[in-house]
């Protein structure tokens, strides 16, 4: 049963058929209970990934054959008839299909026979993600977000002292350029300036700096650059990984020494990460494997 409150006055009682209500206090958790079978009526042995997170739900699988493209495709159609059957009809016009790999066939797909569109790119909870799983693109949106809000501090803030107009820096736009840095970290020269271009010109607004180079600005409010807060931001992810603190299992991105031998070696002793011997720069600079070094270069350092 539903009904609206208003200022105190309430309406009558209705009943609920289908659905979930939107904007109620309990309609996140209700939505959750709804959709939790969802993974049950995907047939387990088309072996195809499905992830939920709130109302955004995506499925994927390693495409190598038709036969995995025919698989997709009938998951597609299990998630479809869900869909129908508790009356939450999919729109095709919201869905999207990204292509990953070169050798990918890029198979079309489609929900209840109309085609879903194939994109470069599609925003995933905050992130752009790209079929050549490059940076560029996300690093120009979050920056364009980024430099919008600082025209906006620039126009309605007339006292932009060191103390008060980085504080709102801190606050308003650099969260901005961060926010779930870890799985974009960017491993492009170009990208990596382009950020960094967004915290200069923050810093040029100052007005009591007088004429410090960007270091010196940096060094004398207190701050460092967004490069360097992102490698700290690796290394701290990393420990809550490995500590149990983030929910995810830690043999799933890293290999440890002490899994390797028991030879009482220093890395042994310190049960240092074994690298993983990467053929792709991709693979290089993917989380798991760019943190490595800097993370057993720590303990060595300790």
């Amino acid at each position: 049963m539903q009904r609206v409150v208003l200022n105190g006055e309430q309406s009558s009682l209705l009943e609920v058929l289908s659905s979930v209500i939107q904007g109620s206090v309990l309609g996140p958790i209700f939505f959750s209970i709804y959709i939790n079978d969802l993974d049950i009526s995907i047939n387990r042995s088309n072996d195809v990934l499905i992830s939920k997170f709130a109302d955004d739900t995506k499925l994927g699988k390693s495409i190598s054959s038709f036969q995995d493209c025919l698989k997709l495709q009938s998951a597609l159609d299990e998630l479809s008839a869900w869909s129908d059957r508790w009356s939450m009809e999919l729109h095709p016009d919201k869905c999207v299909v990204v292509h990953f790999g070169q050798n990918n066939p890029r198979h079309n797909y489609n929900i209840n026979g109309k085609i879903i569109e194939a994109k470069d790119s599609a925003r995933d909870l905050g992130v752009t993600i790209c079929e050549k799983s490059s940076s560029t693109e996300h690093v120009m949106n979050i920056t364009k977000k980024a430099n919008g809000v600082l025209s906006q501090m620039r126009r309605t803030l007339t006292y932009r002292d060191s103390r008060t107009f980085a504080g709102i820096y801190k606050m308003y736009v650099r969260p901005t350029l961060e926010f779930s840095v870890q799985a974009w970290n960017p491993s492009k020269i170009e990208d990596i300036k382009t950020l960094e271009k967004v915290q200069r010109r923050a810093l040029r607004m100052i007005t009591d700096l007088g004429d410090l180079n960007y270091e010196q600005k940096l060094k004398t409010i207190g701050m460092t650059t967004l490069e360097e807060r992102r490698e700290r931001g690796d290394q701290i992810e990393v420990f809550k990984i490995i500590n149990g603190f983030s929910g995810l299992d830690k043999n799933d991105y890293f290999n440890f020494v002490q899994e390797r031998h028991t030879i009482e070696t220093r890395g042994y002793c310190d049960n240092l990460l074994v690298p993983e011997k990467c053929r792709l720069n991709l693979r290089k600079k993917y989380f798991s494997s760019r943190v490595v070094n800097r993370w057993n270069s720590l303990y060595l350092f300790m």
